[in-house]
């Protein structure tokens, strides 16, 4: 009886290993798996960035693990059950490979990561305050416009990898065109970096404020007439070959406002120390609750400036001309000398000789006197001048009778048949006949 019992336990035992040797090996064997789409996670990242560095990254960075367990387990399993971790403590400045450390439930053991590193560029940390744009989402009806615009804050500073900051052209404000009302109203809107294409930034950065509060309101635009005037001159190289005087300005605000503009004045505008082609700014007082319309912003007067060459000459007196003398008289000019300074063109000025150039006094109508007469120094020449000047101004001479042969004759310089009442001829100038100078009349006249 005993013996039987003891034949009866060891069949049972070994009914019992058989049945878990099926179950394990037939009804829930273990099998191999790949989980794909695991998130990798940056754990240090605040150490990093105490360092003033940080990963420059613009995806999300997941690997696959090929995973071994009883096919139970296995069937349950989905990539949020395990984990994959980069730890950034102690990476420096650059390009690197870090490991990745993996982990999951203790029912599967993982055999394989795949990326088992994760390449990354490491780059300083900078933060930088970017300029904020307003935008609306759709356009205004004819007429109207928003106005009275401000933002709290005024700007927003953007934080991250240094090549990702510097992606970022501006913050865009998107206000929906359909909140703005005629009286002033206050929204919060969104901030968004966009990048040099105006397309939405979205990689990893950090904003000082992620909303912007918009105070503005919908206004109507009105044109009026604008009276601007100019002042003083520009340099005597410098030539104005153009001006653009705008004569309407827009404006905007209430309607009752703007109707009440009939027309405005802008500051006169002093040109004498513009040099270049350019657009000065227009300063208009503008009345209470009016501003400014975007079709008249940055408004001004258009210059166009172009350079004049220049060139001097020296004249001795016997080289300035006494053109109108009185037959039987003559001048004796007392004037040393002359400078003359004569503008134009580079491709006249630059080829301009002396030759081509006549320093002369007029006498027409003069009586003869023994008073010495001061009178404009005037310029000629056959080659095409913007201008001429002299210093001195005017010439200073004597109108005498001329003692020749005949009573009259003609010389090129120097004292003539007599001598000037009170001097010697020649002492300190020449002498000039009528008909001593003959030259043709030119083209463009007396400079």
């Amino acid at each position: 009886m005993l013996k039987s019992n003891t034949v009866n336990k060891i069949i049972a035992v070994a009914l019992a290993v058989t049945l878990w040797a099926y179950v394990i090996t037939v009804v829930n064997p273990p099998e191999t798996r790949v989980v794909r789409g695991v998130p990798v996670r940056f754990t240090n990242l605040d150490i990093l960035e105490g360092r003033r560095l940080t990963v420059a990254s613009d995806v999300s960075y997941s690997i696959e693990l090929t995973v071994k367990g009883k096919r139970a387990d296995l069937a349950k399993l989905t990539a949020d059950d395990f984990s994959a971790t980069v730890d950034l403590r102690g990476w420096q400045k650059g390009e690197t490979s870090i490991p990745v450390d993996v982990g999951g439930p203790d029912s599967v053991s993982i055999d394989a990561k795949r990326p088992s590193r994760i390449s990354l560029n490491i780059e300083d940390l900078v933060s930088v305050s970017k300029p904020m744009r307003i935008e609306y989402s759709e356009p205004f009806e004819s007429g109207s416009e928003p106005g009275f615009v401000s933002m709290v804050p005024d700007h927003i500073e953007v934080s991250g990898a240094k090549s990702q900051v510097d992606g970022v052209d501006y913050i865009r404000v998107l206000v929906d065109s359909g909140d703005l009302r005629r009286t002033p109203s206050t929204l919060n809107v969104a901030a968004q970096p966009m990048d040099f294409g105006g397309e939405p930034f979205y990689q990893r950065l950090g904003l000082s404020q992620s909303e912007v509060e918009v105070t503005a309101m919908l206004c109507s635009v009105r044109r009026v007439p604008l009276r601007v005037d100019l002042t003083g001159e520009v340099a005597q190289t410098l030539e104005v070959t153009g001006l653009d005087i705008p004569k309407n300005v827009y404006i905007r605000g209430s309607e009752s406002a703007v109707n009440g503009v009939t027309s405005l004045s802008a500051a006169p505008i002093d040109i004498s120390g513009v040099e270049l082609t350019s657009t000065i700014a227009l300063q208009i007082a503008l009345p209470e609750g009016v501003e400014l319309a975007d079709a008249s912003a940055g408004i001004g007067v258009g210059i166009s400036i172009k350079g004049i060459a220049t060139k001097e000459f020296s004249f001795s007196s016997s080289e300035i001309s006494a053109e109108g003398t009185p037959e039987g008289f003559a001048a004796h000019i007392n004037t040393s000398d002359i400078t003359v300074r004569v503008f134009g063109d580079e491709s006249v000025i630059s080829s301009l000789s002396k030759e081509d150039i006549t320093v002369y006094v007029d006498l027409s109508g003069m009586a003869p006197s023994e008073e010495t007469a001061d009178l404009p120094a005037r310029v000629r020449s056959e080659k095409q001048l913007r201008r001429a000047e002299t210093s001195p101004e005017t010439v200073f001479l004597n109108i005498y009778e001329y003692e020749g042969a005949d009573g009259e004759g003609t010389a090129t310089g120097g004292a003539l048949g007599g001598s000037p009442p009170g001097g010697e001829a020649g002492a300190t100038g020449g002498a000039v006949s009528s008909g001593a100078l003959s030259s043709g009349a030119l083209s463009g006249g007396d400079r």
